[in-house]
């Protein structure tokens, strides 16, 4: 079974250029950490590791697309390609991020009468 890294790798095409570290994979993840199918949070020692990879692959792609937007060339031609792959990183970026989760935990909601 694939795990959630080896998902958001996927998803960023994480070693095809402009390349994302393993590092900032690490990171990415840690910063789409979410609560669990029990509501626990990240914090929790009993938590489930759960992410919201859509979260995820639109920073990462945010990412790449920095990466591109600063590359500089003086062939013409490169500059098209350059800017292609800004574009489509931008897209992908987009993509992702209207795929986000919009998880609401009422577990700890009062309920007032």
């Amino acid at each position: 079974m694939e795990s959630q890294e080896e998902k958001l790798k996927a998803m960023l095409d994480w070693e095809s250029a402009p390349q994302i570290s393993q590092s900032e994979i690490d990171g990415l993840l840690s910063a789409a950490a979410t609560a669990d199918s029990a509501g626990r949070s990240p914090e929790d020692e009993n938590w489930n590791p759960s992410y919201d990879l859509n979260f995820a692959a639109a920073m990462g792609w945010a990412i790449k697309a920095a990466r591109t937007a600063t590359t500089t060339q003086t062939d013409p031609e490169s500059v098209n390609v350059a800017s292609r792959i800004f574009e489509n990183c931008l897209r992908l970026a987009r993509h992702y991020s209207a795929r986000r989760s919009a998880a609401v935990n009422f577990s700890a909601v009062k309920i007032l009468s």
